[in-house]
């Protein structure tokens, strides 16, 4: 990600948001975090409901997509993603991660208290868990990688989902060689958000599948408790979460 894409962005947002030039937003911007080993495209769904309101900022993690950054670690990731808020000047923004980016969006909240206004984790745990044996996966070359994520591309979905959702899933996954998507993996599995929770002020909301492998139902559920937030079986009330927060002050 970094300072170079930051400054892509910026100009994508005024071209998208012609009124953010003169100081006045629609709406408090989302960031979006994708989760681990995906790309900022994974959001394009979501973009028609979202960007008919208030910008949206999509950003590549260090170790994915355009990003050609090589630092990667929890901190790194949202040391990245402070940036790109400096950068694009987001005095109020929601954050929005998916999987990982969960985590990610959760030390932005707890270092930028004053300016976001809401957390929102799609599937996202804040840690590894303790009980989970063996070490991150370790694909030795391209068709170790491909294979993974075929792996993983089937996981991620709920079962009976027609095929064209899984080859969309596997489409999106990371590009890069094995040695950055083992690097990137083995950063995840070290990640531990758990120790910015109390330090986050906003509205939260956490939401997660039946069938979600990597955030089940009960661990979604504590983590929304100890955000003081909600919790949903699923993602539908991510809107109406972001327009409540809107209406708080930016300071609660």
């Amino acid at each position: 990600m970094g300072r170079r894409a930051a400054t892509q962005l910026d100009r994508d947002l005024e071209g998208q948001h012609p009124q953010r030039r003169h100081g006045v937003d629609p709406r408090p911007a989302v960031l979006l975090i994708h989760p681990i080993n995906l790309r900022k495209e994974c959001w394009l769904g979501l973009l028609p409901a979202l960007a008919a309101e208030r910008p949206c900022v999509l950003v590549d993690l260090a170790g994915h997509g355009e990003s050609t950054d090589d630092d990667f670690s929890l901190d790194a990731w949202v040391a990245d993603c402070l940036d790109v808020v400096d950068r694009l000047g987001l005095a109020d923004v929601h954050v929005v991660g998916g999987s990982l980016g969960g985590a990610i969006a959760v030390g932005l909240a707890a270092a930028l208290p004053d300016r976001v206004r809401s957390v929102t984790g799609l599937g996202s745990s804040v840690a590894s868990d303790p009980a989970e044996p063996g070490n991150s996966p370790a694909p030795v070359d391209a068709d170790a990688v491909d294979a993974l994520f075929a792996g993983l591309a089937r996981e991620a979905v709920a079962p009976g989902r027609p095929e064209d959702v899984v080859r969309t899933v596997r489409l999106l996954t990371n590009r890069h060689g094995a040695d950055i998507v083992t690097r990137v993996l083995r950063a995840a599995y070290l990640a531990d958000a758990t120790g910015w929770l109390a330090d986050v002020r906003c509205p939260a909301l956490w939401a997660t599948g039946e069938y979600d492998v990597t955030c089940s139902m009960a661990e979604s559920e504590r983590i929304a408790e100890r955000l003081s937030g909600a919790h949903v079986p699923l993602p539908e009330h991510l809107l109406p979460h972001l327009r409540a927060a809107d209406a708080r002050p930016a300071t609660a």
